[in-house]
């Protein structure tokens, strides 16, 4: 007989919790589905299947604990009634000793034993009777479990037509619906982790081919039932918005990516210029990018204290900072924010002081103020430097 406890790798002291929780780690584990043309892991899946059905149910669990450890049972026993007979031996001879001689004695005839064998017979018809009614209804408990699986089984397979046809909710919907008024059924649970990871792969897939359309249409479903990793989803969901040109919708998944890291220089960056470049929301892009300025703000007075002007390096600097607040200075020119933006140069020419744009935009900001001889020599360095554009704005000027 196999043992049942050694194949799911618990002691016989198990708990129903703990039976259950084994059985689903080696369901999970040697499932066909997850082992394709693999017999051993087929076999495997079985005996677990088997064991579990047996010891997660109170009546087999009896009856198989009573079977598989008859032996330390029956050697219990038999000390036990040693010990009894001695304990009435011991007594017969202490009564014989000192009971009067006229004390009566019995003798065993022949018919005890035919009361005693009838006895034993009748325990051992009864026994039979009972071993028979209890393995009948085994049997036919058994059968009834087959059919139920086999059903569910069928059950599974039409929501995976459903997935097939492109009903992704209706499928996904129904499997949790089965899930949930059965959940111990293995067979709904894999198939609805298979029906959710299906979508992201397929995401994926597509992704992969540029074809950002139905990457799109596959990532929406999977970002809306998978557990977890959804900023990675959401990543990619952005990535094909912008692809495609949803812009307005690019932007509200930056800003709900935004909401879960709301100190991320990147995606302050990136909500501030999607705003400029294809939405013309110059005040939500400041907006953006004033978060940035106090972003860097913070950090650099963590590190460096209040001082940190005087104490920072900038080349320990990321270019974020530099491109937030090159950018930011852009935007306030285009605002006619003079006044914000000078500053917001010179920061950007102090923390990248080899980068032409920085010089570029300030001369901009010069020549908008009429400070043409600044401006020319910022164009000078922004041409050396090797920025561009800067021969039209020479020729505008520095006539």
């Amino acid at each position: 007989m196999q043992d049942y406890y050694h194949i799911l790798g618990l002691p016989q002291t198990a708990t129903s919790a703990q039976i259950r929780a084994a059985f689903k780690r080696l369901a999970m584990q040697y499932h066909p589905d997850r082992n394709p043309n693999n017999p051993i892991a087929e076999e495997v899946f079985k005996q677990v299947n088997e064991a579990y059905h047996v010891l997660s149910d109170p009546v087999k669990k009896s009856r198989y604990d009573s079977r598989f450890y008859t032996y330390e049972t029956q050697s219990a026993t038999h000390a036990a009634e040693e010990y009894a007979r001695e304990m009435r031996r011991r007594q017969y001879h202490a009564r014989r000793q000192y009971a009067p001689k006229t004390e009566k004695t019995y003798t065993i005839t022949g018919s005890y034993f035919k009361v005693q064998g009838l006895a034993f017979l009748v325990f051992i018809v009864l026994s039979g009777i009972s071993f028979g009614i209890v393995h009948l209804a085994s049997f036919f408990f058994d059968r009834y479990e087959a059919r139920i699986h086999h059903e569910n089984v069928l059950k599974a397979r039409e929501v995976t037509a459903l997935f097939g046809a492109g009903k992704i909710d209706e499928a996904i919907g129904k499997i949790g619906l089965l899930t949930k008024n059965a959940p111990m059924e293995f067979v709904f649970r894999d198939t609805r982790d298979s029906l959710i990871e299906e979508t992201g792969r397929m995401g994926e897939l597509n992704f992969s081919k540029r074809d950002y359309e139905r990457a799109l249409y596959y990532f929406q479903y999977y970002k809306k039932y998978q557990e977890r990793g959804q900023s990675e989803t959401l990543e990619r969901i952005y990535v094909c918005q912008y692809n495609l040109g949803q812009y307005t919708d690019a932007l509200q998944s930056l800003k709900q990516l935004h909401s879960e890291n709301p100190w991320s220089l990147e995606l302050i960056y990136r909500i501030a210029t999607l705003n400029l470049n294809h939405l013309n929301n110059k005040q939500e892009a400041m907006f953006y990018l004033d978060l940035g300025e106090k972003a860097f703000r913070n950090n650099m007075t963590d590190i460096y204290g209040e001082a940190f002007m005087v104490m920072l390096d900038p080349k320990d600097i990321p270019d974020r900072y530099y491109e937030i607040f090159l950018l930011k200075a852009d935007t306030e020119i285009s605002l006619n924010d003079f006044t914000e933006a000078a500053p917001d140069l010179e920061l950007a020419i102090y923390l990248r002081p080899n980068r032409g744009e920085g010089y570029r935009s300030r001369a901009v900001l010069n020549g908008l103020q009429r400070k043409y001889r600044s401006a020319c020599a910022d164009l000078r360095k922004a041409k050396d430097l090797g920025a561009t554009g800067i021969e039209e704005l020479q020729a505008k000027y520095c006539q």
